[in-house]
C-alpha cells in the first residue's frame, strides 16, 4: 500500500474509532449565568444514577452512557441545581446539550428544568458574555452566520451593531477603520494582507472556521493601546463537544458578470487555480545586482534580456464562468483516564469571476481661475475590466485537555491570488485630447500563514488562573509582472500609435512585500472578595515584535527606430515577438530598461513591549469597576532614502535602521457598571489610547500606480495620534436573546492621520498630521420576536441597529492655506470639515425567520452608510466622497434529511441593485465620479452536509 492509501486509512480510523464503542457520551458546559464565565468543578450526574462527572477549566463535561433517554443534573454549592430533561443517548454517538447557566441561589435551593431540545437551539451565551463582560463588546455567533448563510467573516460582521464594511473586506466600527480599527486571532495580532492598508482583509477567513466574532468597542489595559474604534477578535473553532464532518458546496450567478463572452482575461501559468505562479510571471532580470545596458550600446546583451520577458502584453476575451466555493471541516476529541484530546480542522476553496463593462477611475481639479467653479478633467479612465480571483485556506488545530489545563496550537494559512485584465480608454484633459488605449495585466499574490501555541493554567483552587500565548505570522504579497501598455490615438484619423511623450511607455513592474509577526502574551489573574462581592485582579506583560521588506522593480520597453517598420498593428502583443527585439548589429527595435529607484524600496521593524495591572472590583450587589493602565515602549525603526538624496540635494534624507518613532507612554482606563436589575446595565467607560502610522506611512516611499497615475507619497515625520475615549450605555436583555440598548460615545483626536491630496496634484496623496478632531455619536439596537403581535409570528424576529455620529476636524494652519488658495467664487473658508472615513449615519435592519421543526430558515437584511469624505483635497484638488451603498440581501435555507443533517440554501445579494461610486465635491460644480464599479444582482446555491 503506497503512503497514500496509509495516509487515508488512517483518517478513516480516526474518524470512525469512536463509533466502534456501544456507549454513548453526553457532553456540554456549564457556565456561571452571573458572570458568562466558564464554572471549574460543577457535579454533572444521570439524576437518580451515580453516574457523572466533574467539569474542567473550561466549565466543559463528558459523561459515558449506555443509550437511552436521561435527564442532565447540574449543581454546584449555593447555585440552583439545573436539570436537562430528555437527553436522548445513542450507542456509539456523542449527544451535545449545549450551554448550561448556573444561577446563586438567593433565597431557596430551587432547582430549574428545562427541556434539551430548548437548550439545544439557544444562543444565549455569547449574550451572557456581552451583559457581564468588563468591555462594552458586541459580537455574532457561529449559530447565527450559519443561519444567516454568509460564507466568510465580511459578510458576518456587518450585522454587528455599529459595524460596516468597505469594499465587502474592511471593518469599520462606529465609522472609523483602517488605522483605527485592529483585528486580532483568537487574542494574537495578525498582519494585513494589503500593503496600502493598516487593515486586515477580514473576508479571508471563511466562516467554517470561526467559532464567535467579538468586537470590543471599549478599551481595557489587557488589550493592546492601539484601540480607537474597536478591536474585532476572530475566535477560531477549537475542537467540537461531538464529531462533526462537514462539507459544503456553493454556486453564485450574477447575469452582468457571468457567461459573458467580453470578460478580459490573459495566458498566465498552470497553477493560478491554485492561487500562486508556476513561475512563469517571475522576476527574469533583478536590477539590483546590475543595470541593463543601453540600447545605443548595441549590446547583444540588451536582446537577451528583452526576451527573457513574457510577450503576453494583451488583455484577451474569454467567457467568466460563475462562482463557485467548496469546503470541508472535521472535528472530534477523545477521552483518556486523565486528559482529553481534541483536534479541529477545515479546508476551503473559492474562484470568483467579476466583470466590470464600465470601471471608472478619474481625477478632477479645480480651474485655475479664482472665479471659475466648475471643475476639469484631469485623467479619466473608463472601460472594461475582468479579474478573476482565487483563494483557499487550511487549518489543523488541537488541543490536550485536562481537568485543571489546556495546552492548543493551532496552524493556519490562506492563500489568494487575483488576477486583472482591463482595456480602459484614457483621457488626460475634459477636452478629449491626449488620448490613450491602455491594456493592463496584474497579477497579485498573497499568503498568510500563521502558528499560535496557548495554554490555560488553574492553580490555588481554582482561584489563580494562567493563560499565555505565542504567535508567529508570516505574511507575503507579491504583485507579480505588472503590464501597461498604452497606445496614443491620433486625433486626426483615429490611428494608435506608442507615444512616450504623450501616453507613456509600456511598463512592467514587481512589487515584493514580505512581513513577519511574533508575538508573546503571559497573563495572570486572582479571584478574591472584596467587602464579600466577587472581583479579580489581572495583570500581564506582551511583546510584539515585527518586520518589513518592500521593494518595486520597474521596467520600460523603449521603441529604437520606426514603428511602422516594427509592424505592430495596435496589437501590445507584437511588442515582443522576435522580428521585433532590438537587434544588436542595427540598434533598432524593442529594449527593456529598467528604472530601479532606491527610493521606492525600505526596509522597517517594531517593537511593542507593554505592560498592565487591572482590577475587576465589585463595589456593591449592583455596582462593579474595572480600574487599570496599561503602558507601552514603541520603538519603529526605518531603512531607506527619499530621492533627493539620490540627486545628492541638501534636502535629501538617509536612514540606516534609524529609530523614527519611539514614544513610552501610559494608557489608563475606567469602566463602571451599573446592574439596574439582573437583566439591565448601565455603563460608563473612559480611556486613552493611540493610533500610530503604518510602515509605508512613516517613510520616504514614493509609490506610483503608473496605470492610474496615483503616487502615494510616504511622510517620515508623522507622529502619533492620542485619543481620548467616553462612552455611556444603557442595555436590556430579554428572554431568547432578545435585547435593547442605547448608547452614546465622544472621542478627541489629537494629531489625526489623515490623507491629504498635493497641491496641484490631485494623483499625489500623502498622509499628513491635520488639526485636532472630535467624534460624538450615539447608538441604538434592538433584537426583537415578533410574538407580541401574534402567536404566528413565533418563529420572526427583527433586529436593528443605528449608528449617529457628528464628526470635525480643525483644520491647521498649512490646510488653511491650501482651502484658501481653493476657494473659488464667493465661496466662504470653514475653520472645520468631515473626519475622513466617519458616515454621519449607519444603519443595519434584519427580518428574520427560524422554524427548528419544519428546518426553515431566512434573512432579508439591509445596510446603508451616509456619505463619507474618502480622501481630503487642497488647493486645485477637490475632495472626494463614497456616495451611499444601499445593500439589500435575502437568504432562506431548508434542513432536511436524517436529523436535519443536510442544508439547501440560496442567497441574493444587491437585489436593489446599487452600484460603489466615490465622487468629486466642490462649490458651485456639478459632481464627477471618481470610482465607479457595479457589484450586479448575484444568485447564490448553497449546500451543506453534515456527514
Amino acid at each position: 500500500m503506497n503512503l497514500f492509501g496509509r495516509l487515508l486509512c488512517f483518517v478513516s480510523l480516526l474518524f470512525s474509532v469512536p463509533a466502534l464503542a456501544q456507549d454513548g457520551t453526553i457532553r456540554g458546559n456549564v457556565i456561571d449565568d452571573a458572570t458568562g464565565e466558564p464554572m471549574i468543578g460543577v457535579t454533572v450526574v444521570l439524576k437518580g444514577t451515580t453516574q457523572g462527572a466533574v467539569t474542567d477549566l473550561e466549565g466543559s463535561f463528558s459523561i459515558k452512557v449506555q443509550a437511552g433517554t436521561y435527564d442532565v443534573q447540574a449543581s454546584f454549592i449555593s447555585y440552583k441545581t439545573v436539570t436537562v430533561s430528555g437527553v436522548v443517548v445513542t450507542a456509539g454517538e456523542v449527544t451535545a446539550v449545549g450551554t448550561v447557566r448556573l444561577s446563586e441561589a438567593v433565597e431557596e435551593l430551587a432547582e430549574v428544568v428545562i427541556t434539551a431540545e430548548a437548550i439545544r437551539s439557544s444562543e444565549t451565551a455569547l449574550l451572557t458574555v456581552k451583559r457581564k463582560s468588563a468591555n462594552l463588546l458586541d459580537g455574532i455567533s457561529a449559530e447565527t452566520f450559519s443561519r444567516i448563510g454568509d460564507s466568510d467573516a465580511g459578510g458576518a460582521i456587518k450585522r454587528v451593531p455599529g459595524v460596516s464594511i468597505q469594499g465587502g473586506q474592511y471593518v469599520f466600527v462606529r465609522g472609523l477603520g483602517d488605522r483605527y480599527v485592529k483585528t486580532i486571532l483568537d487574542g494574537i495580532e495578525v498582519p494585513g494582507l494589503d500593503p496600502d492598508r493598516n487593515a486586515i482583509q477580514i473576508d479571508i477567513f471563511p466562516t467554517n472556521i470561526i467559532g464567535n466574532i467579538v468586537v470590543y468597542k471599549t478599551f481595557t489595559p489587557d488589550l493592546s493601546a492601539d484601540f480607537v474604534g474597536g478591536t474585532v477578535n476572530i475566535e477560531t473553532r477549537e475542537f467540537p463537544e461531538e464529531k462533526t464532518i462537514k462539507f459544503n458546496a456553493s454556486v453564485e450567478y450574477n447575469p452582468s458578470m457571468h457567461f459573458n463572452n467580453d470578460f478580459l482575461t490573459y495566458n498566465g501559468g498552470n497553477t493560478d487555480f491554485l492561487g500562486f505562479d508556476d513561475g512563469t510571471r517571475e522576476l527574469p532580470f533583478d536590477s539590483r545586482d546590475d543595470d541593463i545596458p543601453s540600447p545605443g550600446t548595441q549590446n547583444p546583451l540588451v536582446r537577451e534580456i528583452t526576451q527573457s520577458f513574457d510577450p503576453t502584453m494583451a488583455a484577451s476575451e474569454g467567457t467568466s464562468l460563475p462562482n463557485f466555493s467548496l469546503g470541508f471541516s472535521a472535528g472530534n476529541q477523545f477521552e483518556k483516564p486523565n486528559y482529553t484530546l481534541g483536534y479541529n480542522t477545515a479546508l476551503s476553496y473559492g474562484m470568483k469571476n467579476t466583470f466590470f463593462e464600465d470601471a471608472q477611475d478619474n481625477y478632477f481639479i479645480r480651474p485655475n481661475e479664482q472665479d471659475q467653479t466648475q471643475l476639469e478633467g484631469d485623467t479619466e479612465f473608463s472601460g472594461p475590466m475582468g479579474i478573476r480571483d482565487v483563494q483557499w485556506n487550511a487549518l489543523l488545530g488541537g488541543a490536550l485537555k485536562t481537568n485543571l489545563s489546556k495546552f492548543s496550537v493551532q496552524l493556519m494559512h490562506l492563500q489568494n491570488a487575483f488576477e486583472t485584465a482591463s482595456l480602459r480608454r484614457r483621457v488626460r484633459s475634459n477636452e478629449n485630447v491626449n488620448v490613450s488605449m491602455v491594456d493592463n495585466l496584474e497579477y497579485t499574490e498573497r499568503s498568510l500563514s500563521n502558528l499560535i501555541v496557548s495554554g490555560e493554567h488553574s492553580l490555588a483552587d481554582n482561584t489563580f488562573h494562567v493563560a499565555w500565548s505565542g504567535g508567529l505570522t508570516l505574511a507575503e504579497i507579491n504583485d507579480k509582472d505588472v503590464r501597461i501598455t498604452p497606445f496614443t490615438v491620433n486625433p486626426s484619423d483615429g490611428g494608435l500609435t506608442i507615444e512616450p511623450s504623450e501616453g507613456g511607455e509600456p511598463n512592467r513592474i514587481w512589487r515584493s512585500l514580505d512581513e513577519q509577526n511574533y508575538v508573546g502574551k503571559l497573563d495572570l489573574t486572582k479571584d478574591f472578595k472584596f467587602r464579600d462581592h466577587d472581583s479579580k485582579l489581572k495583570f500581564g506583560v506582551s511583546n510584539i515584535y515585527k518586520t518589513r521588506e518592500f521593494r518595486i522593480d520597474d521596467f520600460f520597453l523603449s521603441i529604437r527606430g520606426s514603428q511602422p517598420d516594427l509592424n505592430l498593428n495596435a496589437d501590445p502583443d507584437r511588442l515582443l515577438i522576435d522580428e521585433n527585439v532590438i537587434s544588436a548589429d542595427e540598434g533598432l527595435g524593442v529594449a527593456i530598461q529598467d528604472r530601479f529607484v532606491e527610493s521606492n524600496s525600505y526596509e522597517g521593524r517594531i517593537n511593542i513591549l507593554g505592560a498592565y495591572v487591572m482590577g475587576e472590583i465589585g463595589l456593591t450587589d449592583k455596582l462593579k469597576t474595572i480600574l487599570g493602565v496599561r503602558v507601552e515602549q514603541y520603538d519603529q525603526y526605518y531603512t531607506g532614502l527619499n530621492q533627493e538624496a539620490l540627486s545628492g540635494s541638501p534636502a535629501g534624507r538617509v536612514f540606516d535602521d534609524e529609530n523614527v518613532l519611539n514614544s513610552f507612554e501610559f494608557f489608563p482606563s475606567a469602566n463602571l457598571i451599573y446592574a439596574v436589575r439582573e437583566s439591565s446595565n448601565i455603563r460608563a467607560s473612559y480611556s486613552r489610547t493611540v493610533a500610530r502610522p503604518s510602515f509605508k506611512e512613516l517613510s520616504t516611499a514614493e509609490i506610483q500606480d503608473v496605470l492610474t497615475g496615483l503616487t502615494f507619497l510616504g511622510n517620515i515625520d508623522l507622529v502619533e495620534t492620542f485619543i481620548n475615549n467616553y462612552d455611556l450605555r444603557w442595555e436590556y436583555f430579554f428572554e431568547r436573546g432578545q435585547t435593547f440598548s442605547v448608547g452614546a460615545f465622544y472621542k478627541t483626536f489629537e494629531n489625526p492621520i489623515e490623507l491629504v491630496r498635493q497641491p496641484n496634484q490631485p494623483t499625489d496623496i500623502r498622509p499628513t498630521n491635520v488639526g485636532d478632531a472630535e467624534i460624538i455619536g450615539a447608538e441604538i439596537e434592538v433584537r426583537k420576536n415578533l410574538d407580541f403581535i401574534s402567536p404566528d409570528f413565533t418563529d420572526f424576529s427583527f433586529s436593528t441597529n443605528l449608528t449617529w455620529t457628528s464628526a470635525t476636524v480643525e483644520i491647521d494652519s498649512t490646510e488653511r492655506e491650501g482651502r484658501i488658495n481653493g476657494l473659488r467664487g464667493d465661496q466662504q473658508l470653514e475653520e472645520e470639515r468631515d473626519f475622513l472615513g466617519q458616515p454621519p449615519f449607519i444603519i443595519n435592519v434584519a427580518l428574520n425567520y427560524v422554524n427548528f421543526e419544519s428546518g426553515w430558515d431566512g434573512s432579508l437584511s439591509f445596510n446603508r452608510q451616509s456619505q463619507t469624505l474618502a480622501v481630503v483635497g487642497i488647493n486645485r484638488a477637490p475632495d472626494t466622497f463614497t456616495i451611499p451603498f444601499n445593500s439589500l440581501n435575502l437568504n432562506i435555507s431548508k434542513s432536511f434529511g436524517d436529523e436535519n443533517r443536510n442544508k439547501l440554501g440560496f442567497r441574493v445579494t444587491n437585489i436593489l441593485g446599487d452600484v460603489r461610486e466615490q465622487e468629486f465635491q466642490s462649490f458651485e460644480s456639478d459632481d464627477f465620479i471618481s470610482y465607479r464599479r457595479d457589484p450586479g444582482t448575484a444568485f447564490r446555491i448553497q449546500f451543506t452536509r453534515d456527514l
